[in-house]
């Protein structure tokens, strides 16, 4: 037996697919007149892969917008809309169904997108610095250190992700966030550590990777460079901000993190493109 999902599981289901895809598309039948195989209050979900949950009430209406809510996935600017559909050959001022019914659904098409996440790769005083200023600008927090005392909750903002790794960040730490929006702040205690950290990152390839940066010494900096290089990493398809952070002057964590998150809200309002 097949079980239909209701209108509050697919808004549970919605929270669950904003954390994995980022960008959803939520619709929601909200007017109807006529006859019409949904009503309102029936929810639908489109994710970017191409899969959705829930129901509108099926036939070529739900077709339709299960192609508009990807039209506007594609689209990343698109804004959210309420369209109306008649269930007739012909329209003049909605979008016909081919359907003989002969009633009419407006159906709002809401656009969701999940706040962008910070990983931090260090929990030390930089780290955490970072993590409070970056919670005030609306980044969701993750956050990776191989040390214990260096993941205590209450050292961060209310919410943030704790992962532990090890010294060699061997596990896939990211894969929580992977698909998500994602900026990349690599402050940790050493250069090997640093080295594992970006390593890692390679390997993962987050597909919406907006920003990686490298805190350290010109001279620091290049000998990861290097040792990344001899690990078989590819650094060359991302740019690396490294130092990181802009030049405003400063050398106290808290003044260290303030312009590494500038630079990041710089770069989160830049064009689209990779990091």
């Amino acid at each position: 037996m097949i079980t239909i999902p209701g209108p509050a599981d697919v808004l549970a289901e919605t929270e669950r697919s904003l954390q994995r895809h980022a960008r959803v598309v939520l619709c929601q039948i909200v007017r109807a007149e006529g006859s019409t195989p949904g009503k309102p209050g029936w929810r639908l979900l489109a994710r970017p892969d191409g899969t959705v949950y829930g129901n509108l009430g099926g036939g070529a209406f739900e077709a339709l917008v299960k192609a508009d809510a990807q039209a506007k996935l594609a689209n990343g600017r698109a804004p959210s809309e309420v369209k109306r559909y008649y269930f007739t050959e012909e329209a003049v001022k909605g979008e016909p169904t081919g359907m003989v019914c002969g009633g009419m659904a407006e159906v709002f098409l809401e656009v969701l997108a999940a706040p962008p996440v910070l990983a931090v790769c260090g929990g030390g005083p930089v780290g955490q610095a970072l993590a409070r200023a970056a919670s005030l600008a609306g980044f969701e927090l993750l956050v990776a250190d191989d040390r214990e005392e260096f993941r205590h909750p209450e050292l961060f903002p209310p919410g943030a992700r704790m992962v532990e790794v090890g010294r060699d960040y061997e596990e896939d730490f990211l894969s929580p966030v992977l698909h998500r929006d994602l900026y990349v702040a690599v402050v940790s205690r050493c250069w090997e550590t640093d080295t594992a950290a970006l390593v890692a990152i390679v390997r993962q390839a987050p597909p919406r990777l907006r920003y990686l940066g490298l805190m350290g010494s010109r001279r620091k900096i290049a000998r990861v460079r290097d040792e990344v290089a001899a690990r078989g990493a590819d650094l060359s398809r991302h740019s690396l901000h490294a130092p990181i952070g802009l030049p405003i002057g400063g050398d106290s964590p808290g003044e260290i993190a303030i312009s590494i998150l500038a630079e990041i809200i710089q770069r989160k309002y830049e064009p689209d493109q990779e990091s």
